[in-house]
């Protein structure tokens, strides 16, 4: 009898208990929930349980859809949504802080054209924003009771404005006009944070969606299983060809790599191929070194030493911006059609 009596007072107590994960939830069966438009051109409308947000891809033309922050963003532990584009593409989620005196935060991902995709982001997934025209954090860290907005926006209408470089030859998508983005079950979620990701791991691709995005000219999806590094992995194809090379990027901002030595990863290739795996750092210095792949699909193991980087002065791990990787075979006389697939990439100590 005693034992009935606790378990029946431990379920009422559960019941309740209000739910304390879920702070705002938009099915946008309604309307559009508070969501507009910042920028030039673009509107946002309801339809079939999505918000649907317009837009146009040209130079010197921006927009995004945007949220208020609600008070309940200081409790933010994950943001989860489902998001559809009409294109492939990158995009990029905002948290922005009240100014003077706050900074913009961003997190990206890749967004095959034609596919729903679920996402979930916590805080630790956006790292400063510290483009030409975002403002300096007067603390440099991001302050979720400082946040006064969220935005959704599309990449593209950062490469379409990019200048050609003849020195740097990278394809670059410049193809514009108008697009759409979905977004649906949008949900800012408190409570237990997500476990902590493995220390100097960088991408395990094990999240549902890629973090690594191209400027153009490369295909890129989550491999499928039975790839030939027979683990989670992206995949890109693409044409090998001179004066156009398609780049691999992967932004490191928001990981803290301070005690790596260097990098490690996986690469298997379809054909020869010259790899140039490029670390930018905060302070805007490049640093490179070549990889060789084999072909035919072998599997690949690098691990690269920062010290055996070349580059403009010290590589710093704690400044780590971002890694690329750039197939130049085509430099060389050859170029051909490739699939490369690229696992379990993470930072070194020893």
């Amino acid at each position: 009898m005693r034992l009935t009596s606790v378990l029946l007072f431990a379920v009422q107590g559960l019941l309740a208990q209000p739910d304390p994960l879920i702070l705002l939830h938009h099915t946008f069966s309604g309307g559009t929930s508070g969501w507009t438009v910042l920028g030039q051109g673009g509107t946002v409308r309801a339809t079939e349980g999505a918000l649907e947000f317009a837009y146009e891809v040209k130079a010197k033309h921006f927009a995004l859809a945007v949220l208020p922050a609600p008070p309940d963003t200081v409790r933010l532990k994950r943001l989860r949504f489902r998001a559809k584009t009409d294109h492939d593409t990158a995009l990029a989620v905002l948290l922005s802080e009240r100014k003077p005196g706050g900074g913009n935060y961003i997190a990206m991902f890749w967004s095959p054209a034609g596919t729903w995709q679920a996402i979930e982001l916590t805080p630790a997934d956006f790292s400063m924003s510290d483009g030409a025209n975002d403002p300096v954090d007067a603390d440099g860290r991001l302050d979720l009771d400082q946040v006064e907005g969220i935005g959704i926006t599309d990449v593209a209408q950062f490469f379409v404005a990019q200048p050609e470089n003849p020195e740097t030859p990278i394809a670059i998508d410049r193809a514009g006009g108008a697009h759409t983005l979905q977004i649906a079950d949008f949900e800012m979620l408190g409570g237990t944070p997500p476990a902590a990701r493995p220390p100097l791991a960088i991408d395990r691709f094990d999240r549902g969606y890629l973090e690594w995005v191209t400027l153009g000219a490369v295909k890129l999806r989550l491999a499928p299983a039975g790839n030939p590094l027979n683990e989670s992995a992206l995949e890109a194809s693409y044409e090998q060809t001179q004066g156009r090379y398609g780049v691999l990027l992967r932004r490191l901002a928001q990981l803290d790599l301070s005690k790596a030595t260097g990098v490690a990863f996986d690469i298997a290739s379809k054909v020869d191929t010259t790899v140039i795996v490029s670390l930018e750092l905060k302070n805007g210095r490049r640093f490179n070194q070549t990889i060789y792949p084999p072909p035919n699909s072998e599997v690949f193991h690098v691990s690269l030493k920062f010290s055996d980087f070349s580059g403009d002065g010290k590589l710093d791990p704690s400044l780590l911006k971002s890694m690329a990787l750039t197939d130049v075979t085509a430099a060389e006389g050859g170029g051909q059609p490739n699939t490369l697939w690229i696992g379990k990439v993470q930072g070194i100590a020893n």
